[in-house]
């Protein structure tokens, strides 16, 4: 019977970390663990690094302005920055710490929002800017209440699946399939989508009222997507409505490919 882990010596452990099958078990990530400790803190320093100017860069004219963020807030940013090398996930965690600077520091609302994109995998990221930037894009010009119900399920997408293949360059559809399913229902367990999405053709879609000619996407935004959206631009102080401030986003975060597909679902 193996040795349990719990009865395995710290010296044991350091001479495993030292051998090649931590490298071919982890990968580049290994380096977080073996070699110099200065190489450890270079490499971490500079993901804090990244996500702490994505941040200044949020907050803009904010900074010539007093303020602090909540130490807590910061604790869980700083924490999680330090493993982050995905871009995308550095643009949220960026945004929470812009969000959370404030005159007196007492808000700690980025704590949630912190922990949500730390829950979130970079597929489930990726998804969830891709429909709430194009749900953002689409909801311009309207007039909406974004805490009723309705005018939050007018903004109901319809996305064919050409866009979420041509945006992360995908060519092989069929294994998709399992990354898709993986960021739709993770999305809907976090409440950042409604629990009713889609991914269907065409006939399926047309029973539900929805009229495409290829694979879809239909996917209603939740209170909370949308202030995540917020949150990941800087803006997490300025409340719900500011989803429909056409200035939120003034560079997207994500390349994103033929969004002259998308369309919000008919009422």
């Amino acid at each position: 019977m193996p040795e349990p882990i719990t009865t395995i010596g710290g010296a044991a452990v350091i001479a495993y970390l030292s051998k090649d099958g931590v490298s071919k078990l982890l990968g580049p990530t290994a380096d977080y663990l073996g070699g110099e400790l200065k190489e450890l803190v270079e490499k971490s320093q500079n993901n804090v690094y990244s996500v702490f100017k994505r941040a200044e860069k949020k907050c803009g004219d904010r900074l010539d302005k007093p303020g602090t963020v909540n130490p807590r807030v910061m604790k869980h940013v700083y924490d999680e920055a330090r493993f982050c090398e995905n871009e995308l996930l550095s643009e949220y965690f960026g945004g929470v710490l812009a969000s959370s600077r404030t005159k007196l520091g007492k808000d700690d609302r980025g704590v949630y929002y912190s922990q949500i994109v730390q829950a979130l995998s970079s597929y489930q990221v990726s998804c969830h800017y891709l429909f709430y930037y194009l749900i953002w894009m689409l909801s311009k010009g309207k007039k909406l209440d974004l805490n009723d119900y309705n005018d939050r399920k007018s903004l109901t997408l319809v996305l064919p699946a050409e866009v979420y293949a041509a945006t992360f360059n995908i060519t092989d559809t069929k294994k998709e399939i399992v990354y898709i399913a993986h960021s739709l229902s993770g999305l809907s367990k976090s409440d950042l989508i409604g629990a009713g999405f889609e991914f269907a053709p065409p006939d399926t879609l047309k029973k539900s009222g929805v009229e495409v000619t290829s694979h879809s996407f239909v996917i209603e935004p939740t209170i909370t997507g949308i202030e995540l959206f917020i949150w990941a631009h800087g803006r997490g102080n300025d409340g719900l409505n500011a989803f429909l401030d056409q200035s939120l986003v003034e560079e997207p975060d994500l390349e994103i490919k033929l969004t002259e597909l998308a369309k919000l679902k008919a009422s």
